[in-house]
C-alpha cells in the first residue's frame, strides 16, 4: 500500500494521470459472472428449475401408485358401538317385532395390511410413458428458460456497454465543442470573427451538455434493466468490465445448417414434439376400456371383538391372524359405451391438434431462423457502411476545423461538419451493438450459440 501511494504521489508531481480505482463496494461484473448470478437468482429461471425438481418425486409416485401394488396399513383402530334394534325377521324372512329391545354393546380393535393390484391392457406402460413425457417437458422447459435467460442477460449486459460507449462518445463530443468554443473566442479576440460565432459555439456546448446528461440517464436505466435480469436485489453498485464487442463476418453461416440445428435443439420445437407424444399416449390409454381388467388383493389382519368394552384398546394379539386373498376379472367393455367412444374421439382430435402445433412450431422456427440470419447479415453490412461514413466524416471535420481557423469557412459550416461527424460516431456504436442484438436474436431462434466463440453463451 505504501509503495502504491509513493508511485501515485510521483505520478501527480510529474503530471501523469493515475488510473481510477474502483470503490470497495462496487462489483466488477463480467459477462460470465452476470450469467452465473442470473442463473442463481433470476425468478423466472428459478421457477423452471423448481418445477423440474418435481421429476424424481413424481416418477417415484407413479411407480408406487400405478405400477406396484397399492398398500394400505391400519396401525390401530378401536371403537365402541351400541345398537338398538326393534325389528327382527322370522325363519321365513318376514319382519316381526323383537321380543327384547335392549341396547347391545360391543367393542373391537383391529390392525391390518392390505395389498391391491390391478391392470387393464397396457395401463402400466401408459402410466410410465405419460410420466416420462411430463418429466421431459419440464426438463425442456428448464432448458428453454436457461437459453432465454442467457439471451436476456447478454442483451441487457451489451445494452449497458452500448450506453456506456455512447456516453464516452458524448463526453468526447463535449470536449470537441469546448475546443471549438475556445477557437471561436480566440479568433474573436483577434477580430477575425464576430460575437455571433462565439454565441453559437456556446450554444453548441450547452446543447452537447444536455445530450450528455440525457445519455447518463439512458445508461442508468440500462443498468437498472440489467439488475432486474440478474434478479438479486442485494447486489452492490455495478461496474462492467471492458469487453470487446463480438463482431464477426456472418457470410460463413448457412441458413440450412442453422435451421437443421434448430429443429434438433430448439426447446420450443422439442416441447411441441413431447406434447404430441404425450397426446398419443393418452389416445392409446383411452382405448383400454375395451380390455378386461385383472385385479388381485391380499389382506392380513387381526381383529379383537367382544361384548361391552373388553376389546377396546386391546393390543394383546391373542387372536389368530385373518388372511384373505382374492383374484378377479372384470370386462367393462360395454360399460358407458358411448362415453368411452367420445373419449377416444377426443383423444384422437387432441393428437391431431398437437401434431399441427408441432408442425406450426417447426414452420415458425424455420421462418425466425432465416429472418434472424438475414437481419444479422444486414446489420454487418450496416456496420461496415457506418464505419466508412465515420472515417469520411472525421476527415471532413478535420479539414473544416483547419479552414475555420484560416477564415475560409464559417462557423455554421463547421457546426454542420461537427454534427455530421458526431452522428456517424454514434451510428458506429449503435451499429456494433445492433449486430450483437441480431446475433442474440438468431441464437434465441436456433436455441444454441451461433458464430465464433466470444464468451459465455448462456445456452
Amino acid at each position: 500500500m505504501r509503495q502504491f501511494l509513493g508511485w501515485a504521489l510521483l505520478a501527480v508531481l510529474l503530471g501523469v494521470p493515475v488510473a481510477a480505482q474502483t470503490p470497495a463496494d462496487t462489483l466488477e461484473l463480467s459477462l460470465e459472472r452476470a450469467l452465473a448470478i442470473a442463473t442463481g437468482s433470476n425468478p423466472g429461471y428459478r421457477q423452471a428449475v423448481n418445477s423440474a425438481g418435481l421429476n424424481p418425486v413424481e416418477w417415484r409416485t407413479t411407480w408406487f401408485s400405478e405400477v406396484l401394488p397399492q398398500a394400505q396399513v391400519t396401525l390401530f383402530q378401536t371403537q365402541y358401538t351400541g345398537n338398538l334394534t326393534r325389528r327382527a325377521t322370522d325363519n321365513f324372512g318376514n319382519p316381526i317385532e323383537r321380543p327384547v329391545t335392549d341396547w347391545t354393546y360391543f367393542s373391537q380393535t383391529n390392525q391390518s395390511l392390505s395389498l391391491t393390484w390391478s391392470i387393464q391392457g397396457a395401463s402400466v406402460a401408459h402410466a410410465l410413458d405419460r410420466q416420462r413425457y411430463a418429466n421431459l417437458d419440464r426438463t425442456l422447459a428448464e432448458d428453454g428458460a436457461r437459453v432465454s435467460l442467457g439471451v436476456s442477460v447478454r442483451r441487457a449486459f451489451w445494452d449497458v456497454l452500448e450506453q456506456r460507449d455512447l456516453l464516452r462518445a458524448e463526453e468526447a463530443l463535449l470536449q470537441g465543442r469546448e475546443l471549438d468554443l475556445e477557437v471561436a473566442r480566440r479568433l474573436f479576440g483577434l477580430a477575425m470573427r464576430t460575437r455571433v460565432d462565439v454565441l453559437n459555439a456556446e450554444l453548441a456546448v450547452e446543447q452537447q451538455a444536455l445530450g450528455l446528461r440525457q445519455q447518463r440517464a439512458a445508461r442508468a436505466q440500462a443498468l437498472l434493466a440489467l439488475r432486474t435480469e440478474l434478479g438479486d436485489e442485494d447486489l452492490p453498485p455495478l461496474r462492467l468490465t471492458e469487453t470487446p464487442v463480438p463482431v464477426f463476418d456472418p457470410s460463413s453461416l448457412s441458413a440450412e445448417v442453422l435451421v437443421a440445428r434448430a429443429l434438433n435443439v430448439n426447446p420450443g420445437i422439442r416441447r411441441a414434439e413431447v406434447a404430441m407424444r404425450s397426446a398419443e399416449v393418452d389416445r392409446a390409454a383411452s382405448r383400454r376400456a375395451w380390455w378386461p381388467e385383472f385385479f388381485l388383493n391380499y389382506r392380513l389382519g387381526r381383529t379383537a371383538q367382544t361384548p361391552e368394552a373388553e376389546a377396546l384398546f386391546d393390543v394383546s394379539f391373542d387372536e389368530d391372524l385373518d388372511q384373505r386373498f382374492g383374484v378377479g376379472l372384470s370386462i367393462p367393455m360395454f360399460t358407458d359405451y358411448f362415453g368411452n367412444r367420445q373419449e377416444q374421439h377426443r383423444a384422437s382430435v387432441a393428437v391431431q391438434n398437437r401434431r399441427e402445433e408441432a408442425r406450426a412450431a417447426e414452420l415458425q422456427t424455420r421462418q425466425e431462423v432465416r429472418a434472424a440470419l438475414l437481419e444479422l447479415e444486414n446489420q454487418h453490412e450496416s456496420l461496415r457502411l457506418a464505419e466508412r461514413s465515420a472515417e469520411i466524416a472525421a476527415e471532413a471535420l478535420r479539414l473544416a476545423r483547419e479552414e475555420y481557423r484560416l477564415g475560409s469557412r464559417s462557423f455554421e459550416d463547421l457546426r454542420s461538419a461537427f454534427d455530421a461527424e458526431a452522428g456517424t460516431r454514434r451510428q458506429v456504436i449503435q451499429a456494433r451493438h445492433a449486430f450483437v442484438d441480431a446475433r442474440l436474436s438468431l441464437e434465441d431462434a436456433v436455441g444454441a450459440p451461433v458464430g465464433p466463440a466470444s464468451g459465455p453463451s448462456g445456452g
